[in-house]
Order: C-alpha cells, then structure tokens, then sequence
C-alpha cells in the first residue's frame, strides 16, 4: 500500500509530504483548489506523461516520490527481485524527477529506470480510476483478467495461454518446411546429379595428395634413379672414394694412438655411430632401388586421373583436394532432404495434437468464465442499481467465433456491457457517455470483485459526480467498506461520502504576492467537522451546517482507524 508521498516545486505546490494509512481516505476541498494536482503527481510518478511546464515557476525540476509497503504483495517483490531492484526492507521507492526543458529522469528503489518497467511496477501497486476512457477498465484485457480472477481459474488460464504459444511457434515451423517443398525438390534433384559424378569417381581420403606425390617421383623417374645411385656409390665401402671408406680409415687411423691420448676414445665412438647410420642410410636405398616401380603406363594413368579431379573440381570451384569432403557434405544434404518429408509429418501430427489438447483445457476455459460470468453480472447489477442507477442492467458477455483460432488468451473476448435505462440495448463499457456513470460502474465492479482483486491501492476520481444525497452516502459506505481489503484514495465533493471514510484530506490555494500555492494537509477531527460543514453549506457556516456535519460523522464513528480518532 501507499505510505507515503512527497511533491516539491509542482505547480502551485512548493512542498509537499502526506503519510497514508490503510482503509479509505477522502481528499476534498474547493473546486480549483488543485485536488487534481495531488492526482496527476501520483500519475506522473508511475510513469505517465510529464511536462516542463509542470514545474514550479521559479524553480528548474520539480520531485515527486511515492513510498510503498510491499510486504503483503508477493507479485511487486517477484518483480522487483527479476530486475534485481530489492532492498533489505519491505519498502519499494519511486521517484520521478521532472526538469523545465521538458526531461525527466524516473528511478526505482533509487536505481535509474525507463518509463516502461516502472509502468509494468505501478500496474501491480496501484490503479487509479477516473472519469477518462483510457482507464483501464474499459481495455478488453483488464476486463478478461477482472473476470479470470474472479473466477479464480488463474491456472487453467496460464495452461490455456502455454498451450496456446506452442501450437503457434510449432506452426511457424511447419509453414517454413512447407514453403521450402519447391525449392527442397528441386535442390534435391541437383544434388542427385552432383552426388551421381561424384560416386562414379570412387573417391577415398587424401587421393589427390597421394597421387600428386606418386607422379612426381614417376614423372623424374630417369633423374632420381641416377641420383639415387650416385648416392649410393659415394657411401658404399667397396669405392676408395665413399664416405664409408674414409670414415673405417679414419677410425683405424684414431684407434692406432689411444694409447698415446686416451681422449681420442670419445672421436672414435662418434666415428663408429657414423658408419653405422651411414650403413643404415645405404641399406634403404638399395631396398628402394630393389623395389621402385617407375611403369610409365602408371605415369600415364596418374595424369589422367589427376586432369579429372582437376576439371571436376573446377565445375565446383574447389581444391580437387576438397573434392572427398564435398562429397560427405552433399550426401548429407541430400539426406536431410530425404527426410524432411518425414520431419513435416511428424510435426503436422504433433500440431493436430496439441490443437485438440489446447480447445480441450480452452473448453474448460469457457465453461468456467461462463459460469462466473453469470455471478459477477448480477453482483455488479444489484451494486449499481443502488447507486442512483435503478434501471440499469450489467452483463459480461462472452463473444465466440463460429470456428475460433487458437488465442493465447482462450476461445472468446471478454466484453464488460451495461444498460442505464429501460429500453436500451446493452453495450460496451466503453460507450458510456456519462463520466459519472462510469465511475460507479467502476466502483461497483471492484465491490463485486474485491476479495480477488490483486492491486492493493485504488484510486476513485469523482466517484459520486451527478448523483444525491441518499446515493452519495450509499457511495460512501461503498467505499469505506472497500477500504476493508483495499487502500482507497477519492476525490469527493460530497459531505456524505466525505463523513464515512477512515481519513480524511483537504486541499486548499493560498494567494502571497505574485504567487499562489497549494497546500495538502491531514484534516483533525475538529477540522473535518469545519469541512464537511463547508461543503454541506457554502462560505457561510452556521450551527444548522456545523450540526448536520457532526451527524454525519457520529453516523459512522471514529474509532476505526488511528487517524480518525
């Protein structure tokens, strides 16, 4: 609930700070004495529309800050704790800082924030209903959400709306697949082709490097077979100019002086390693020689195979070395083509499923807001019949399509009608001329739905315009009796609703020089007496006026709130 406000420099007020307690608070006072100001801060720092010229003249910013205790609402803590903006107490903060060249900086538990999630925040603190079309009881949504909570069916609501998404993302799908059958059957035909040239060429891993490789060695076969053996004869032992002559020369020469420096011993090991490496080296080449085969007819078949990896490669602008893994990579594709025939099927079966379960739970749906449709009609009817409004007839109405498509929000709209006097026609909410009328309307709904309504503050502008006496104490008891289960704020102007509620506001313009400012104050007991005889008799008050205001009071009491006693 709200607990406290503060409003500096905004308008004609200078500074501002009201605390609130729970039950009903009636704001009154003079007509242009700026109770709308009081309203429109509260608007503004929830996130609606704020103008430079707001601001105070003299002043560069005007600040307005709204204090609540969340305590006992779980929705606003979820909330706050998903854009991790808690604090350690119970109290979430709102400010919005308005400036003259029309900027306006809005934050939340003291973290900066964008008009869109405090707007989110303010729909689940409070809800403010005037004599405007734009409130939200006129909106199709809130509506259908006055009417699931009352039902109590919120669960089935939430099944209704998941099943809802995922028939529609698994449609999304299947309308992709469908629209890629043609171009699939096609790409699906040329991969056929392509794979075809490919598998005649039997292609395996690294052939085109392997044979590279081979024709080199083929294609300088008369060049390496000469090197090769002149190799061979340049280490061999039985030339007295090979490597491996010198090197038994030079170890016998060495082995011959050990005696005489026997640090010759670590040479001649190396000597003796060398020989044998260099023996090594001349075993594998003569097994080399023993065994290559340079078939020119290989040569032949080798370049051959090559020039047709090379123009294959070249209709597919490749490496003819990319050539294998090209092949894996389209005969992959090609499956995949094989099988999405297979895969839109499936989904189709899937979708039919999930269609049938979701008009089964949707039905249920329906069922339970008819049901609740019907309680709630003529609970809000018996309620505005007694607020001024004898004739006047409610009825939610539940509009279906003769074949309804698969709506998160369930299988029919949700229309809130009414009818004032004989012989009209129900229509929607939304038609009401009569500001007045609405606002009743509106408070009778939330008398209807009070034990399922979630937001704990409400707002009533002028709930009592256009109507008497004996309706306006009626209104009266309406309102405190919300205030049981709600924290109510209303405007009023007159003495009957004013004399019932649990606190009571007054707004008051004062005029110093050149300026004019407002002031909003907590009225005593005494006070309010002063008040209510004001507004029962005009400027002029007399014991007749002071009397009626003192009746009205004892008619309810005082002891059932601290700020009434």
């Amino acid at each position: 609930m709200l607990t406290q406000i503060h409003i500096s420099h905004l308008v004609t007020i200078d500074e501002c700070h009201l605390e609130f307690l729970p039950g009903s608070t009636v704001i009154t006072g003079e007509t242009g004495a700026g109770k709308s100001i009081l309203i429109d801060a509260i608007e503004m720092a929830l996130g609606s529309r704020a103008m430079g010229d707001m601001v105070r003249p003299g002043f560069d910013k005007a600040d307005i800050t709204l204090c609540f205790d969340i305590a006992k609402l779980p929705a606003a803590r979820a909330w706050l704790q998903t854009y991790d903006l808690t604090q350690e107490t119970n109290e979430c903060i709102l400010r919005r800082t308005i400036y003259r060249d029309g900027r306006s900086r809005s934050f939340i538990n003291g973290m900066p924030t964008t008009l869109q999630p405090l707007r989110e925040l303010a729909e689940l603190l409070m809800q403010i209903h005037g004599q405007h079309e734009h409130q939200s009881l006129l909106k199709t949504d809130a509506q259908r959400h006055l009417l699931d909570h009352y039902a109590g069916h919120m669960s089935v609501v939430v099944a209704v709306s998941t099943l809802a998404d995922n028939f529609h993302a698994l449609q999304e799908e299947i309308v992709k697949l469908t629209q890629l059958t043609g171009e699939r059957n096609a790409r699906q035909e040329f991969l056929k082709f392509q794979l075809q040239e490919l598998e005649i060429l039997h292609l395996t891993p690294n052939e085109f490097q392997t044979l590279d490789i081979e024709h080199k060695q083929l294609a300088n076969r008369g060049e390496l077979l000469q090197n090769m053996n002149a190799a061979l004869k340049f280490l061999t032992n039985e030339e007295e100019n090979s490597a491996m002559h010198g090197l038994n020369k030079a170890l016998e020469s060495l082995q011959s002086m050990t005696v005489v420096d026997p640090k010759l011993a670590s040479w001649i090991e190396s000597i003796k390693t060398a020989i044998i490496q260099i023996s090594d080296v001349e075993d594998e080449l003569q097994r080399y020689l023993d065994h290559v085969d340079l078939d020119p007819e290989r040569l032949q078949w080798i370049e051959e195979r090559i020039s047709t990896l090379f123009n294959v490669a070249r209709k597919h602008k490749i490496n003819p070395s990319e050539l294998f893994d090209l092949q894996l990579k389209l005969a992959a594709e090609f499956k995949e083509c094989e099988t999405s025939d297979a895969r839109l099927q499936d989904l189709l079966l899937k979708r039919d499923n999930l269609q049938k379960e979701y008009f089964a739970k949707a039905s249920l749906l329906s069922k339970s807001r008819e049901q609740f449709a019907k309680k709630l009609s003529m609970e809000i009817t018996k309620i505005i019949q007694v607020l001024s409004l004898k004739n006047a007839e409610f009825d939610i109405s539940l509009v279906r399509e003769k074949n309804p498509a698969v709506s998160s929000h369930g299988l029919e709209k949700v229309i809130f009608q009414i009818k004032t006097n004989k012989g009209q026609s129900l229509q929607p909410l939304a038609k009401i001329a009569s500001g007045g009328e609405l606002s009743r309307i509106g408070l009778a709904i939330y008398m209807a739905t009070a034990g399922k309504h979630v937001t704990p503050t409400l707002i009533f502008d002028e709930v009592d315009v256009g109507v008497g006496g004996a309706t306006s104490e009626m209104v009266g008891k309406l309102l405190r009796e919300l205030g049981k289960t709600h924290q109510i704020l209303c405007i009023t102007h007159q003495p009957q609703v004013a004399a019932l509620q649990h606190q009571h506001i007054h707004v008051s313009k004062m005029h110093e020089k050149n300026s004019t400012l407002t002031s909003i104050r907590h009225l005593s007991p005494a006070e309010k007496i002063q008040e209510l005889a004001r507004m029962l008799g005009g400027i002029e008050m007399t014991e007749t006026t002071l009397a009626h205001a003192r009746e009205l009071v004892e008619k309810v009491g005082c002891d059932v709130m601290p700020a009434c006693s």
